[in-house]
Parts: C-alpha cells; sequence; structure tokens
C-alpha cells in the first residue's frame, strides 16, 4: 500500500572509480533534489544512486532488494525482514543510527541513517541487513510465529478481510506479501535460506546514498555484499500450500469496498484521483466512515474505497461507496483538481526534505521500472494532470466497473 486518504464522515582496498561505469543522469536539472548527482553501476556489485545531501553531517543509505516469491514462499519476505531488523538494530545502538526494513511490492528495502562520520558503520549495518538469515537460532522460530499470528489475525478482521479479497481479486496470481498461516508454517529454515540466495544477489541490489561522501568510498563499503552470484534460481512454481478454510470474520458493523486498476505502478494520475475521491466523500456523505487507498501493486496501480458502519446506516454506507466515483466525476472542475495536484507535490517534497526521506522517495520510485529519474518524472508528471485527463480517467473506470468485496454481521 502506497498511500492512505482518510476520510473519516462521522570492506577492503579502495576501488578505482573507473571499475564502475559511470552512467549519466539524463535530463539532469541542478535545481532539482530528486534528480541524481551520479549513477554508477560496478561490475558484479550493486547499482549505486549518488544524491545531494540536504542535512549537514547526516548520511542516509538505502538498499532495495528486488524479491518475487512463488506460492509457496508467500510471507518469506516479510521473514527475512524481521530476521533483518533484529540484526540491524542491535548493531545500530553503539552509534545511535536510525535503521529500518521494509517489504515493498517489489522486493525489500534497507534503510540506515546517521552522522556521515559514522558511513561506514552505516554502510556495514546493510551489508549486515543483507547477510544469510540466521534460520538455526531461536529467532528463527519466534519471528514467523509472530508473523503467523499478525497475518491470522488479520484476515480474521473484517477490514482486513475485505481489504485481502479485493487485492486478490485485482491479481489472482500473486501471492499476498503478508503470506498466508499455511504457508508462513511452511516456510521452513532450508526454503527461508533458498529464498535469500536466490533474492539477494549484489548485482540485482540497488543502493541509493545522500552522503558528502566520495563515489570511491561508497564502491568500497559495498564490494562483496549480499548472497554468491552463483546461488542464483528461478522462483519456484509449485502451488501454494493447501490451508484450512477461513471462516467469516466477527463483526458487529457492516464493511464493503470497491477496487479499480488505475494504471501502472505509481502513476500520478492515481495520486489526484485519490485525494478527489477523498474530498468528496469527505464533503458528500456523514453517518459513515470511509476509507480511500492507492495501492502499488508490482504491475500496477489500485484504487480502493472501503467504508463501515452501523446496521441503520449501512445501506447509506454501501451507496456512498458505490457513488464516490461518479460524484467526483461530477464535481470535477479546474480548480480541484489543481488543489488536488498541487497538495500531491507538496506531500512529495516535504517527504524528501530530510536525508532519510530523499533515498526513501527516489529509491522507492526506481524499484517500480528501474530508473533513476523515476521520482522526479513522477513529480513533473503531475504539472500534465489537468479536468480533462482527469475526467477520462474516471469515466474509463466507470465504464470498466468496480470489483467488490464485503463483510456483514
Amino acid at each position: 500500500m502506497r498511500l492512505v486518504f482518510a476520510a473519516l464522515l462521522a570492506g577492503g582496498l579502495l576501488p578505482r572509480v573507473a571499475e564502475a561505469q559511470a552512467v549519466p543522469a539524463p535530463e539532469y536539472r541542478p535545481g532539482s533534489v530528486l534528480t541524481p548527482d551520479t549513477v554508477l553501476a560496478p561490475l558484479g556489485g550493486p547499482r549505486i544512486v549518488l544524491l545531494s545531501s540536504p542535512g549537514v553531517g547526516v548520511a542516509a543509505l538505502r538498499l532495495a532488494v528486488p524479491l518475487r516469491e512463488g506460492p509457496t514462499e508467500a510471507g518469506a519476505g516479510r521473514l527475512l525482514r524481521e530476521l533483518a531488523l533484529e540484526r540491524m538494530r542491535t548493531l545500530a545502538r553503539p552509534v545511535g543510527a536510525q535503521v529500518s526494513a521494509a517489504r515493498t511490492p517489489w522486493g525489500l528495502a534497507y534503510s540506515a541513517v546517521g552522522a556521515t562520520a559514522d558511513f561506514e558503520y552505516l554502510a556495514y549495518l546493510l551489508r549486515e541487513a543483507v547477510a544469510p538469515p540466521d534460520v538455526t537460532g531461536p529467532s528463527f522460530a519466534a519471528a514467523r510465529l509472530r508473523l503467523q499470528g499478525e497475518t491470522a489475525e488479520a484476515v480474521e478482521t473484517p477490514s482486513g478481510r475485505v481489504a485481502a479479497d479485493l487485492r486478490s481479486q485485482m491479481a489472482p496470481g500473486l501471492p499476498p506479501l503478508v503470506g498466508t498461516p499455511s504457508s508462513l508454517q511452511a516456510l521452513d529454515a532450508p526454503r527461508v535460506r533458498e529464498v535469500w540466495l536466490r533474492s539477494h544477489q549484489s548485482s540485482a541490489m540497488t543502493l541509493v546514498v545522500s552522503a558528502p561522501v566520495a563515489p570511491e568510498v561508497v564502491l568500497a563499503a559495498t564490494r562483496g555484499i549480499g548472497a554468491p552470484e552463483e546461488s542464483a534460481a528461478p522462483a519456484p512454481g509449485a502451488p501454494a500450500p493447501a490451508g484450512s478454510r477461513v471462516g467469516a470474520p466477527q463483526t458487529l458493523r457492516s464493511w464493503y469496498g470497491e477496487a479499480w486498476p488505475v494504471g501502472p505502478p505509481r502513476d500520478p494520475m492515481g495520486t489526484v484521483l485519490a485525494f478527489l475521491v477523498a474530498r468528496q466523500l469527505r464533503a458528500g456523505s456523514s453517518g459513515i466512515e470511509a476509507s480511500v487507498e492507492l495501492w502499488d501493486l508490482p504491475d500496477r496501480s489500485v484504487l480502493a474505497i472501503v467504508g463501515s458502519s452501523w446496521a441503520r446506516n449501512a445501506q447509506a454506507m454501501r451507496r456512498a461507496v458505490s457513488d464516490a466515483l461518479a460524484a467526483t466525476r461530477d464535481a470535477l472542475d479546474e480548480g480541484a483538481v489543481k488543489r488536488a495536484v498541487t497538495q500531491a507535490r507538496r506531500e512529495q517534497m516535504m517527504a524528501a526534505r530530510t536525508p532519510a526521506g530523499l533515498v526513501t522517495v527516489v529509491g522507492r520510485a526506481m524499484e517500480a521500472d528501474g530508473d533513476p529519474l523515476s521520482a522526479e518524472r513522477d513529480l513533473e508528471a503531475l504539472r500534465t494532470v489537468d479536468a480533462t485527463s482527469m475526467r477520462d480517467l474516471v469515466d474509463r473506470l466507470l465504464r470498466q466497473g468496480p470489483r467488490t468485496a464485503q463483510a456483514r454481521p
């Protein structure tokens, strides 16, 4: 999930730079912090994207690892994330570094932020994040058990069930990133290590850096990172393990959701539309609760509207959700679209105002298509969104019709 629009209506020697291929950033614009200063493609190592450093004395690094799970591996990425984050947090304490790990629609992303003087140590934290997971100790069993409980709890809640049903309809062949109770149970130590060997290839990684350091330092810090190159293998195609049938969630309220495929991942049109629909819901209804969400799937962007209410307002809630897109279409004008575009651009620039935010914005944008300029292109593409293009998009979605899901008392 990318955006949620709530509408509550109630080491070694330094290598020579020449050893890496320097890829000039096309359309370089010195005034944009989202445009990389340098892109390096060392042989056998991660691609390196160097950004300007908006924070004095602060360094931020984000290492993205592509990962597509087979049906029998659903949830393996989350498990690798848990194990890596535990290692990172322990090692980060001596220097007070901030660390994080995220499961994204395209893989895993590990981040470290701290003082520029500790740059080599921050790089070491990322190296440890993508090191072989400890699948023999008690942490592995504890993490798997914890994720099993979280996954089971999520599908037992009405909101989680509606969201899961909508996602499965939008991408029926895509294993859920969170996994399932049965797939997590089947994730034994050999299988998780196999996923790590296949996915954590150094040459497939992308490191985004915001720090005033020389390229040679970054190249040295990433030598030999990740799994051995010869361990790469395709994801298994075996069917997902059979699980027990999940009963209807217990709920005192009625829940109803609709979803549409908007366009490619990170489509700026979808961002603007989500702002507009959320605004329309806030202005047009009362007595219900609803949320407008924009989900990123590996190959598409999805707009989802989910509402809930007590029994006396169930029909009104369902009508509000079902009519939200058409009502947004009727209320479209240039002023509303310009305000939504301005809000979307402002939020993206605000997210990139710190070194940590900058590497996240640029790094996440790159995950969808590998383009170092994706974040800048997204920002510029927002300028092209107007009332005419938005009407065309909404008309297409209305003709297509939504996927629906519900949960009732």
